[in-house]
């Protein structure tokens, strides 16, 4: 199966495998995209299966899908859909208004709602509504508070940055308290490759991206995903995020994730279910593989970088930890990655270390200085 991978930026991982050809663009999202995009099918001659990795790419696609049909496969909700998942806060209402299980919080529009806030239980967390402005670099992903003057402050600051906040109370516990259903649903609504994980740490702790994750299988957590998936007509590639409540036991919501696939894919694949492979499958007609069972052994770590910063606790014995880089047989992506990852540590951290040794020698100066004053 020839694989084509296309990015911005020549020394992403993913453009150095074996297995894909490596193809270039200028942008992933906007009318530039589009014009790459047919371009790009132009060039390949055949109607190839479209897996959607990046959220403003899918937001393009999705928007401008009329012009893709018939040069690409590929399946999408609806658009006003796409639109009502990715927007955290069209989610949270569409969610108290369908009773679909999600942290209590208020959705903050203008200076007059901030004070709403203060109906809410501390700690809190904070999101731009339309990520958008996050991947653009107008505002940060999310920001914590631990009182509600940190909260009234931070709402006012995301507003002016987002025009729309999410504000949430906390659902507190350990990472591991954080699992996921991802999944492709086909013609029909068939429901295809559903793989359930459990987050075994974050990076950073408590709020950032999967760092370790496994295999998980919880059947009320798969109910609870068809059942949402039902109620929103739901096509394609995506996942739900959950964490479990320790005051309720009940696993809330806490971002779904629409019209293309993540890292955790990776991890369903490598415990047995290829989810990117039976959508392709299901979408060329071809027969579907036979199903296998998932190997619970497996443990997906984000990097090595992880596992230095963490150690092996979050692992459980006797697992088989497989880094998200580094492949006997592919060597490429890793020895990129690494590399460019530590130069970007160091030129991040240099500056800062050479301004603390510049104030550590003006003070031997000083107090050498006056030693001889004396």
């Amino acid at each position: 199966m020839p694989v084509w991978v296309v990015d911005r930026k020549r020394w992403n991982p993913a453009l150095w495998s074996r297995y894909a050809h490596p193809v270039l663009a200028d942008a992933l999202h906007g009318h530039s995209f589009m014009y790459f995009l047919r371009d790009l099918q132009s060039r390949i001659g055949e109607q190839p299966f479209l897996v959607i990795t990046d959220e403003l790419a899918l937001l393009t696609i999705s928007e401008h899908r009329t012009e893709l049909e018939g040069l690409y496969r590929f399946r999408l909700p609806a658009h006003e859909t796409v639109l009502m998942l990715h927007d955290k806060a069209r989610f949270h209402e569409s969610a108290w208004e369908h009773g679909w299980p999600v942290p209590n919080g208020v959705v903050v529009r203008d200076l007059a709602d901030i004070r709403k806030i203060t109906s809410l239980r501390l700690p809190m967390i904070l999101k731009p509504a339309d990520k958008r402005h996050f991947h653009e670099g107008h505002a940060p992903r999310l920001i914590t508070a631990q009182s509600y003057a940190d909260a009234l402050s931070a709402a006012g600051k995301l507003l002016a940055q987002a025009g729309e906040v999410l504000v949430q109370e906390t659902v507190e516990g350990p990472d591991d308290n954080i699992y996921f259903c991802l999944f492709y649903r086909g013609r029909n609504g068939e429901t295809l490759g559903a793989f359930t994980g459990q987050k075994l740490a974050s990076t950073p702790p408590g709020t950032g991206s999967t760092a370790f994750c496994t295999a998980a299988v919880n059947e009320e957590l798969e109910r609870t995903t068809k059942d949402f998936l039902d109620q929103v007509n739901y096509f394609g590639f995506g996942g739900v995020e959950y964490k479990r409540d320790p005051r309720s036991g009940r696993f809330l919501i806490i971002e779904p994730t629409v019209g293309r696939t993540d890292w955790q894919e990776e991890a369903a694949t490598l415990a047995g279910i290829n989810i990117p492979l039976a959508a392709y499958r299901h979408e060329l007609d071809l027969q579907p593989l036979p199903a296998g069972p998932v190997d619970g052994r497996v443990v997906w770590q984000d990097s090595w970088i992880e596992r230095i910063r963490f150690g092996a606790k979050p692992i459980p014995p006797l697992s088989i930890v497989v880094d998200g880089y580094w492949r006997r047989d592919d060597p490429l992506p890793a020895l990129v990655h690494y590399p460019h990852n530590v130069a970007h540590a160091v030129a991040s951290y240099l500056p800062r270390w050479l301004a603390g040794q510049s104030r550590r020698l003006d003070k031997a100066d000083y107090r050498k200085w006056s030693s001889s004053k004396l």
